[in-house]
C-alpha cells in the first residue's frame, strides 16, 4: 500500500469539491500534471482508474488520493451507475510517497520562534469504515461546488453557505479523518524513530520487547518509555498497527488465505490474527473480504 506524507506546515488546503453522476458506460477523463490532488470518494457503483501504471477499482465506501504530477484516466468504463464525490486539494510544501504507513526521517526544530514541523499521511487507496464514510459525507456535503450530471449532460453550479475560511476548517476535519499520523506524535527521539523504523521493514518477523532491547542495547523499559512519550503507543502495539494495515492491504489485493495472510503478517496463529483483526475492524477477515467482493460484483 502506498502512502502520502505531507510535510507541515504548510498544510495541504480545499481548493473546491464536487459530486458527479454517471451513467453506465461513462468514463472518468483522462489528465495530464493537473497541479493538485484528487481525491475520489465512491458513493455506489464503481470508477476503474488507472494512474500511471497503477489500476485502481473504487468502489462504494473507498477513496482514491489522484497525483498533481501523473497521468490518471479509466481503464473500463462503469459498468453500472456511478455516484461519487470529488475534491480537489492543493499543497505548496515537500510531500513524497512511501510504502510505510508512519514517515520516520525527520528534521525538528523546536523552539518558541519558529513552527514545530509535523506530517499529515494519507492512504493513496482505502477502504473507509462505515463511521468514517458518515464523517465524511457530512464534512464534503457544505464544500459541494458543482454537480456534474452525465443524464443530462450538464455541470451544475451549486451555492455554498461556508465562506473560505470555514471551507477550510471543514476540510482540515476531512484531513482528520484520512490522517494516518494522527495515531502518532511528533516528538523528536531519534531511538524511538528508530524502532518504528525497523518494525516497519520487519513487521512479519517474530520477536519481542527483550529482543528488540538487545538489538538497541537499551533496557526494555527504556524502549517503551521512549516509544510512548514518542508515539504514545508501546512498540508491541506500534507492531500490530503496522501488521494490521498489511492485512488489510494482502486482503484487499490478493488472493493468500487468511492463514496465508497471518503468516505473512507476523503471526504465529491465525485464530489470534483473526482476533486482533476483529478487534481493530470490528469485523473478521473473513467478512472483510467478502463485503469487498460483494462491493466489486453489485
Amino acid at each position: 500500500m502506498i502512502y502520502l506524507h505531507f510535510e507541515s506546515p504548510p498544510t495541504p488546503h480545499f481548493i473546491a469539491a464536487g459530486k458527479a453522476l454517471y451513467r453506465k458506460g461513462d468514463r472518468h477523463t483522462k489528465r495530464s500534471n493537473i497541479g493538485v490532488f484528487d481525491i475520489l470518494y465512491v458513493l455506489s457503483g464503481s470508477l476503474y482508474i488507472i494512474e500511471e501504471n497503477e489500476h485502481y477499482t473504487i468502489s462504494e465506501n473507498q477513496l482514491l488520493v489522484l497525483s498533481p504530477d501523473k497521468t490518471h484516466s479509466s481503464y473500463h468504463v462503469c459498468d453500472r451507475e456511478t455516484s461519487f464525490y470529488w475534491i480537489h486539494m492543493g499543497f505548496t510544501g515537500a510531500y513524497h510517497e512511501s510504502e510505510h504507513i508512519h514517515p520516520v526521517n525527520r528534521v525538528f526544530n523546536k523552539s518558541l520562534f519558529r513552527d514545530a514541523p509535523f506530517y499529515i499521511s494519507l492512504p493513496k487507496y482505502t477502504q473507509l469504515s462505515e463511521e468514517e464514510g458518515t464523517k465524511l459525507r457530512s464534512y464534503i456535503e457544505p464544500l459541494l461546488m458543482f454537480y456534474i450530471n452525465k443524464y443530462e449532460n450538464q455541470t451544475q453550479k451549486l451555492h455554498t453557505t461556508l465562506n473560505p475560511l470555514m471551507q477550510q476548517q471543514r476540510f482540515l476535519n476531512i484531513l482528520n479523518i484520512l490522517n494516518l499520523d494522527s495515531k502518532f506524535s511528533n516528538a523528536p527521539d531519534t531511538l524511538a524513530s528508530e524502532i518504528m523504523q525497523y518494525l516497519q521493514n520487519n513487521y512479519e518477523k517474530n520477536f519481542t520487547i527483550q529482543d528488540l532491547a538487545k538489538l538497541y542495547n537499551f533496557h526494555p523499559v527504556h524502549i517503551i518509555r521512549c516509544m510512548k512519550n514518542s508515539y504514545h503507543v508501546t512498540p508491541i502495539q506500534a507492531l500490530t498497527t503496522i501488521r494490521m494495515e498489511k492485512a488489510k492491504e494482502l486482503l484487499t489485493t490478493s488472493t493468500a488465505s487468511i492463514q496465508e495472510i497471518s503468516e505473512m503478517t507476523g503471526f504465529t496463529s491465525s485464530s489470534y490474527f483473526i482476533k486482533q483483526f476483529k478487534a481493530f475492524y470490528q469485523k473478521t477477515p473473513a467478512k472483510y473480504r467478502a463485503e469487498l467482493k460483494q462491493n466489486y460484483t453489485e
